[in-house]
């Protein structure tokens, strides 16, 4: 598994487990909306799925993106 892999994955953890606590969804909902628009999402596709084409088709917003989680402690580095 690549590193976008393994970022991605930790994310769509993290989506999972925190999207309904306190205030995260809506950091979670911010940050996909910004990003996600840069992907052309087909109805088969999960958070992962879109999560991955970010990473490998534009790196430079997925990484800007990769940051701001971390800024919020949504995930570890």
């Amino acid at each position: 598994m690549g590193d976008i892999e393994e970022v991605a994955l930790k994310i769509f953890h993290a989506f999972e487990d925190l999207y309904f606590e306190k205030d995260k969804g809506k950091i979670f909902d911010d940050i996909f909306e910004r990003y996600f628009s840069f992907v052309e999402i087909d109805r088969y596709m999960d958070v992962y799925d879109v999560l991955v084409s970010l990473g490998k088709n534009h790196r430079t917003q997925f990484d800007e993106m990769v940051k701001e989680f971390r800024s919020h402690s949504i995930i570890s580095r």
